[in-house]
């Protein structure tokens, strides 16, 4: 057994892969294994991971045919192998920063799901920041009945919750993405322990704001990205820029809604800047 399995669905993203299997394997927390699944993948895939699973024998590749949907009950097949105390997954044109794992290894030692702090990032490079706080009701069930604020890449569980699902990974109906489809499952199940996590450890960096661009404009972009993760110093920067985030964020709401609404609606939108600022003035102490 080991401490983490990480899960990369890949599809027709290509080279991106790479850069995400580089992420995932260049973490604090070492005792892992990394489950590449294809859903039909373009040769130019193929290469790449057998590179990749050729040089590191933590890394394995299933090469499925194209599947229903999304293809997730390949997922669910590659769990079937898996041996980490943990699961958490990463798509294959996002990024994590090194201490991804540490912090969901520490988040999932009293509970069953969790997430780190969602952020994603525009064309442009602008972080925004989409609070949740699965300790709270209310976020529970804005999950369970109308929207997803937790992209896959900041999501994880223990492998023995995932064991007492009555599915697991299944295709999702056309009206439903495919991860919210399973967190529902999770969130389901009065018994389930979520939780939130307040520290950034992922770069989304959403596909529908980047359709149409050509392979080699993805590979650029998240190449930097990945190349200012490890750069000294980029935690700090990426919560001032988070601080900045929800700055924003209060200013509209008081500019938008009435008192009693911004009060309701904000409230864990102050707790979270609070927490951030109090991070950003530790690292920026520390000199991280």
């Amino acid at each position: 057994m080991v401490e983490a399995t990480v899960l990369i669905p890949t599809h027709n993203h290509g080279p991106t892969v790479r850069l995400a299997v580089s992420s995932a394997l260049d973490q604090t927390v070492t005792d892992i294994e990394v489950l590449v699944v294809g859903d039909g993948v373009p040769d130019v895939t193929r290469e790449i991971m057998g590179e990749i699973t050729g040089s590191d024998g933590r890394v394995r590749f299933f090469d499925n045919p194209k599947g229903a949907r999304n293809g997730e009950l390949h997922r669910h097949a590659a769990l079937a192998t898996a041996t980490g105390r943990i699961v958490c997954y990463l798509s294959d044109d996002d990024l994590w920063a090194p201490w991804h794992l540490e912090t969901m290894s520490d988040l999932l030692g009293n509970a069953d799901i969790a997430h780190t702090l969602p952020v994603q990032i525009s064309p442009d490079g602008t972080m925004t920041v989409q609070i949740v706080d699965l300790a709270r009701p209310q976020y529970r069930r804005l999950l369970l009945e109308t929207k997803n604020r937790v992209p896959l890449a900041c999501f994880g569980h223990t492998l023995a919750m995932y064991r007492r699902l009555p599915h697991g990974w299944r295709p999702a109906p056309t009206t439903v993405a495919s991860d919210l489809y399973m967190y529902r499952q999770f969130l389901a199940d009065e018994s389930c322990r979520a939780t939130s996590g307040y520290r950034p450890t992922a770069l989304v960096l959403p596909n529908p704001a980047r359709r149409g661009w050509p392979a080699e404009r993805r590979v650029e972009e998240i190449g930097e990205w990945r190349r200012r993760m490890v750069e000294p110093g980029f935690e700090l920067a990426w919560h001032r820029e988070i601080v900045a985030d929800l700055d924003r964020q209060v200013q509209w709401f008081e500019a938008t809604r009435t008192w009693r609404i911004r009060d309701r609606a904000m409230r864990p939108v102050w707790w979270w800047r609070r927490r951030q600022t109090a991070v950003r003035l530790r690292l920026g102490r520390e000199g991280r």
